[in-house]
């Protein structure tokens, strides 16, 4: 049973996101799910998204907002409300995370 969320924001960093979403697909504990709060990105970002999906098989879930200036607080805020689990870890969509993050 998966216990944990991780939650992280993005906005048109696509280069990062998959970065960053590799680096937990390396974790050591793997019963943690994934919201990515989206600040108003393209279209660029959900095909990421969906790439890295099939490639790892994690579950991913993209918490999307319009692009309406810097809303980071209030994307974060709507990502918490669709978690589902009793922990949540808060992280940077810029910071790759070592294989014992989660651990």
């Amino acid at each position: 049973m998966k216990n944990l969320t991780v939650i992280f924001t993005t906005y048109n960093s696509p280069a990062w996101l998959e970065k960053v979403l590799w680096g937990f697909s390396c974790q050591r504990f793997d019963a943690f799910k994934i919201i990515v709060a989206d600040d108003g990105s393209g279209p660029e970002t959900a095909e990421v998204l969906e790439r890295m999906r099939a490639e790892t098989g994690m579950e991913i879930q993209h918490v999307w907002q319009r692009d309406d200036g810097f809303r980071k607080c209030r994307i974060l805020n709507k990502a918490i409300l669709h978690a589902q689990t009793d922990y949540l870890v808060f992280t940077d969509g810029d910071c790759i995370p070592r294989e014992d993050f989660l651990q």
